[in-house]
C-alpha cells in the first residue's frame, strides 16, 4: 500500500485563539517501509496519523492511498473504507504485551469477530442454543 500525503493542514479553535497541529507536511510511504513521525507532544504526529486513517478531515492537503484520493477538500473516503488500522496511543495499550502483540490484537480481534459477535463459532452456539431449547422442553410440565 503507497501513502502519500501533500500539504498536509489541521488546525483546531481553541478559547486562546487558533492551534495549526499540522503545517504543511508532505510524505510518501511505499509498500515495505516503515515511517516514524518522531517530536515534541504537540506537534502534530497523531493528527497527522488521524487525517491519514480519517479520523480527522483536513483543512487543506491532499492525501492518496494506492493512488485513490481519500482527503482533498472535495472528496473524502470514510475511515472504514480506507482499509487502513490503527493502534491508538492511550488507553488501548496493553501494558503487559509487547509491541508485536499490541499490533495483532486487533487482527486477532478482527478474525474472533467474524465468526460471531462473542468470538464462539456460529455453528457452537447453535448446538448450544438447541441443547438449551432441549433441556427447558423436557422440563416443562
Amino acid at each position: 500500500m503507497t501513502i502519500r500525503v501533500s500539504g498536509l493542514r489541521k488546525a483546531f479553535a481553541t478559547a486562546g485563539g487558533r492551534i495549526e497541529a499540522v503545517a504543511g507536511i508532505d510524505l510518501t510511504l511505499h509498500p515495505g517501509e516503515f515511517l516514524v513521525l518522531l517530536g515534541p507532544s504537540g506537534c502534530g504526529k497523531t493528527t497527522t496519523l488521524r487525517c491519514v486513517a480519517g479520523l480527522e478531515r483536513a483543512d487543506e492537503g491532499r492525501i492518496e492511498v494506492d493512488g485513490a484520493v481519500v482527503d482533498d477538500g472535495d472528496r473524502f473516503v470514510p475511515p472504514e473504507r480506507r482499509d487502513i488500522g490503527m493502534v491508538f496511543q492511550s488507553y488501548a495499550v496493553w501494558p503487559h504485551l509487547t509491541v508485536a502483540e499490541n499490533v495483532a490484537l486487533p487482527l486477532r480481534s478482527r478474525t474472533a469477530s467474524a465468526a460471531s459477535p462473542t468470538g464462539r463459532s456460529r455453528r457452537g452456539w447453535r448446538r448450544r442454543s438447541r441443547s438449551s431449547a432441549w433441556t427447558r422442553s423436557r422440563r416443562a410440565p
